[in-house]
């Protein structure tokens, strides 16, 4: 998956260029699911290996809420504290 790139915000932070569709989201989320609840990476960690691997760049807090939508056999197994940011 491509970077969309990004661009500077009156606010001084880094935003995307355009929004994600809904085939790069859904990507975003397995890598993030993958990445986390798989290979047992914390949330921190899987955001600098989604930049500097995947071009893709996703804020701490999306990942989150990413994760917290969807629940797989190994995520049920854990507890909320589990997941380190």
């Amino acid at each position: 998956m491509n970077a969309t790139g990004t661009r500077r915000g009156r606010d001084g932070k880094s935003y995307p260029v355009r929004p994600l569709t809904r085939q790069e989201r859904g990507a975003a989320i397995r890598l993030s699911h993958r990445l986390v609840c798989e290979q047992g990476m914390s949330i921190r960690a899987a955001q600098q290996v989604m930049a500097e691997e995947h071009g893709i760049r996703r804020s701490r807090g999306t990942i989150a809420a990413d994760l917290a939508d969807y629940e797989c056999a190994l995520c049920a197994d854990r507890t909320p504290g589990q997941l380190d940011t």
